[in-house]
């Protein structure tokens, strides 16, 4: 009973909505990856339950948090990836056990359309696929963080279409990029996450294909070509790419041109709280400038817009944040197990 996991219960919550939804799920397993000591999970590396995962019926892999590694993960079919979360212990209310679920790298190859990946915690990502969700993950690097397509730049040419990456923590060090985006690449979405170079001289974004580029929070260069920017607070750092358009955006200097709703000058101790976990400081302060700022009235930053971004990076299911039972039990009393639970959206 100590090894209780909150994914157990989300697992099969998960599974009972899948089969009432679409009865070709009916087809796809669930495995559970878990490589601490003393654990019944299916499989304890990221790529040997890959492997074992059938072709094309969307198998979930439920990672559990661990204290180690579960290696790199290269995907070549399309699955569903579940991991816990990050930054578990300076959020309330995240994960009971509060170990994220680390690779060393992800890439994730044409044969993988259609997949999810959320809740992981990653050193380096390669986006090669089409249709993909990229959502609530973790991405710190002293390499390039996440890279979208490859048009000959790095391993090879791919040019992905319909690549969503929205609400991530992304980090980068060293002068690499935290968001690399190749050319060719379409309908690329950028939405309410944090992108961060640890100097304001370095890209944070380096984008080649025109994105869709919304509510995001930025710390270093921004980047990008044929993009609107819309309801992004840059906190460090300068503009630079040809044929953009600027609307609704913040910067603590005087990096967005004025006018079209944009508002210069504004640094991150008057727009946001500026204190508490390392997702949450970038909170609207009460009086933000950014509170109502952005197009259609929406904040401006990661947590603004139709879908804000989510402290610790919570995938979208039950999870359980506080467990507590005794040691022992009997048949007569029974064992008597207390559990809070919060569903995350």
């Amino acid at each position: 009973m100590k090894n209780f996991s909150s994914f157990f219960l989300s697992s099969a919550l998960l599974a009972a909505v899948l089969l009432m939804l679409n009865p070709a799920a009916a087809q796809a397993k669930i495995w559970r990856i878990d490589n601490n000591a003393g654990s019944p999970g299916d499989f304890t590396t990221a790529q040997a339950a890959h492997d074992a995962a059938a072709v094309a019926v969307n198998d979930t892999l439920y990672f559990n948090g661990s204290g180690t590694t579960y290696g790199a993960l290269h995907m070549t079919k399309r699955l569903y990836v579940f991991g816990p979360g990050f930054f578990l212990t300076q959020n309330s209310q995240t994960q009971a056990a509060p170990n994220h679920a680390y690779l060393d790298q992800l890439r994730v190859d044409p044969g993988a359309a259609g997949s999810l990946i959320t809740g992981m915690t990653m050193y380096r990502v390669y986006l090669f696929a089409s249709n993909i969700l990229f959502k609530r993950n973790y991405v710190a690097s002293s390499n390039h963080a996440v890279v979208i397509g490859d048009n000959n730049q790095l391993v090879g040419s791919y040019t992905p279409s319909n690549v969503l990456c929205v609400q991530n923590y992304i980090s980068t060090t060293n002068g690499y990029r935290a968001l690399w985006v190749a050319g060719g690449c379409s309908n690329i979405i950028v939405t309410n996450n944090f992108i961060h170079s640890n100097n304001p001289g370095w890209q944070a974004v380096y984008a080649l294909s025109s994105l869709i580029f919304s509510n995001n929070t930025v710390y270093g260069i921004l980047e990008t070509n044929s993009t609107d920017v819309t309801n992004t607070y840059l906190y460090g750092g300068s503009l630079a790419g040809g044929s953009n358009s600027y609307h609704n955006n913040i910067g603590n200097g005087t990096q967005f041109p004025a006018g079209n709703g944009n508002v210069q000058n504004q640094p991150i101790a008057d727009v946001c709280v500026n204190t508490g976990s390392d997702d949450g400081l970038y909170q609207l302060k009460p009086g933000s400038p950014a509170i109502g700022a952005g197009l259609g009235g929406v904040d401006i930053g990661m947590f603004g817009g139709a879908d804000p971004y989510v402290l610790s990076g919570l995938p979208a299911i039950p999870a359980i944040w506080s467990f507590s039972a005794p040691s022992s039990g009997s048949g007569a009393s029974g064992l008597n197990v207390n559990i809070k639970a919060k569903s995350h959206n």
